[in-house]
């Protein structure tokens, strides 16, 4: 959740309320003020400009898609509810149980202000994400699934689903190492689960052909040289 702690709406410049084509203009003026290309001649600028053109694109890429908005609203929400409990947490303990219980039992209480719902709310997102991925890969919209998939294995690391997935992605790509590390990576997390394993004897028959093929062109084009040599033999 590190990545939504950053203030997208201050650096377009505009309110967490803002309409989506408000959203859009923002970005539009900014990316024309920022962008590198406006500093052909000033490496230390365009270098600046890079840096900034990127936070912006990165700050509308998210709140300038409503679903992705709707994400990072719901996220920083819980980081501000979570950021209110632990910084007024004697209070919220006072309201609740009583004094002397209170101070019986005060490092367990400590260890229980937490705000609720942080993974359950993690997953939900995660599986919006893993949702689309299918529907993008379908319209073989691979970049978009990619990086559908992506954001549900930054929500949700652990869960070998979402890298098997990844690993679909990439192998429709004709990415089989990427699409074998996803696969490594969900064995690494589950060293039993099935689709997984399926992945991985099904790449591994992939590599081997694709060796096979490379090694029979290879002899091919030994051949071939070799017979060339033999008839430029011939006529020395």
């Amino acid at each position: 959740m590190q990545e939504f702690e950053e203030d997208y709406y201050g650096i377009l410049g505009v309110g967490e309320a803002a309409a989506q084509e408000d959203i859009r203009k923002a970005y539009l003026a900014l990316a024309k003020r920022l962008h590198p290309d406006r500093f052909p001649n000033d490496p230390e600028q365009r270098a600046i400009a890079q840096t900034d053109f990127a936070k912006v694109t990165r700050a509308h890429d998210v709140v300038g898609d409503s679903e992705r908005r709707m994400e990072y609203d719901a996220l920083r929400q819980l980081a501000k509810r979570r950021s209110e409990v632990v910084s007024t947490g004697s209070f919220v303990v006072s309201s609740v149980i009583p004094d002397d219980a209170r101070l019986h039992n005060k490092d367990s209480i400590s260890q229980q202000i937490t705000a609720p719902g942080d993974d359950s709310i993690n997953v939900k997102w995660a599986n919006k994400h893993l949702g689309r991925a299918d529907d993008l890969l379908k319209k073989k919209r691979y970049q978009e699934a990619e990086t559908a998939m992506k954001e549900a294995i930054r929500l949700v690391p652990q869960e070998p689903k979402y890298h098997n997935r990844l690993a679909d992605i990439y192998l429709a790509r004709g990415w089989k190492t990427l699409a074998m590390t996803e696969v490594q990576t969900a064995l690494r997390l589950n060293a039993s689960d099935p689709e997984a394993r399926s992945l991985e004897v099904r790449l591994k028959a992939l590599m081997k052909d694709q060796t096979t093929q490379q090694i029979n062109a290879d002899n091919k084009k030994k051949g071939l040289f070799q017979q060339i040599k033999a008839i430029l033999n011939k006529k020395i």
